[in-house]
């Protein structure tokens, strides 16, 4: 032992416990467990839980726009196309063919 070693062992910092690291259980990065959130059964990073947060909204915003935007769906015989417009949607002809020859696809003949 030197007097290095010496001066570090009376005047160096004491070594300060680690806090125990976890991965994410989205992204799979470590970080210390204290500072992931936890969702349900996961731990995830602020970031990945941000993302999640983002996908529930969006998917959230997807369904209630599918639901105040109604599509009636038709079938054409002539050429045998399948199509959908939204209910409010005036048509008169196949966008395929031309004809006007198609009906609802709840109404087939």
């Amino acid at each position: 032992m030197g007097i290095g070693d010496w001066v570090k062992g009376m005047f160096g910092k004491e070594e300060e416990p680690q806090e125990p690291m976890r991965s994410c259980d989205r992204c799979g990065f470590e970080f210390p467990e204290m500072s992931l959130l936890i969702s349900g059964d996961n731990q995830l990073c602020g970031e990945c839980n941000d993302k999640r947060k983002k996908d529930i909204a969006e998917a959230e915003f997807r369904r209630k726009q599918a639901l105040t935007t109604q599509r009636m769906k038709f079938y054409c015989y002539e050429c045998k196309f399948h199509f959908s417009r939204k209910k409010d949607f005036p048509i008169r002809l196949c966008p395929n063919c031309g004809s006007e020859n198609f009906v609802e696809e709840g109404r087939l003949l």
